[in-house]
């Protein structure tokens, strides 16, 4: 049970209109990108919308996303990790596969560990602490968390603190090393986009949401898009649109 801070206890959101948490949430994660933007650190777009939701939960907040937007959401990100993930990518995999194993198979060694040390002291409970401490995509341990039964909330600060830490870090390391190159920002917020091919990666989201949906994949939301969209774009049968358009908010 989380023990809220004495300056968030004086002030809750628990008696506010959900108008005004969605207001909150909108004007704090403009806020914390700002912020961050000036900071110049990256994914910034990802983290100030991190923390302004954090922030509203520790206040008790209780705005919530509709189960089918939710789903759909997770789409457009399977779509966009398709993306970046191209079949030709196996290649340079399997030509370096002992590599690629040992770091895979070390960290879930390590992670498997903090899991199990975190149940003997009774840190969190056994599931809780098997999910949070799970590397991987954290949106993806969080959902397999909920369906499983954990306790979503502790795993998805476990997760997204770990993204938070790496971010920073990673952040900190290109400004300390690499401070002298000019900061150049690159983000297109109004692209072009290709009606058709907008159309059939729209159609494509909508699809493979509703199998996931309808045969209760477990993270299927992000995982099915994900799976099928990598082969589909290997194939060249799908160019995502929408990937090209939020390409700027990944991490």
């Amino acid at each position: 049970m989380f023990i809220l801070p004495s300056a968030c206890r004086r002030f809750s959101f628990a008696n506010h209109h959900v108008l005004i948490q969605w207001a909150s949430l909108l004007l704090g994660s403009v806020l914390f990108i700002s912020l961050f933007e000036v900071l110049h650190l990256g994914a910034a777009l990802l983290l100030g919308a991190m923390a302004a939701a954090i922030l509203v939960a520790v206040m008790e907040g209780t705005v919530a996303v509709p189960r089918w937007p939710f789903m759909l959401s997770q789409g457009v990100i399977g779509c966009m990790i398709a993306h970046s993930m191209p079949l030709p990518i196996l290649d340079a995999m399997l030509r370096q596969w002992p590599l690629f194993l040992a770091g895979v198979v070390s960290v879930i060694l390590v992670s498997s560990l903090l899991g199990w040390l975190l149940v003997c002291f009774n840190v969190v409970p056994g599931t809780t602490a098997l999910w949070g401490s799970s590397p991987g995509a954290a949106l993806t341990m969080t959902l397999m968390a909920e369906s499983y039964g954990a306790d979503v909330r502790l795993v998805a600060f476990m997760q997204y603190l770990r993204v938070v830490c790496v971010a920073l870090i990673a952040s900190l390391i290109a400004q300390i090393f690499m401070g002298h190159h000019p900061v150049v920002s690159n983000i297109i917020w109004f692209p072009p986009i290709h009606l058709a091919a907008f159309l059939k990666t729209l159609a494509f989201i909508a699809v493979t949401t509703f199998f996931a949906a309808r045969f209760r994949i477990p993270a299927g939301g992000i995982l099915l898009p994900l799976g099928l969209g990598s082969g589909a774009s290997g194939c060249r049968l799908v160019h995502y649109r929408i990937a090209d358009m939020a390409s700027c908010y990944q991490l």
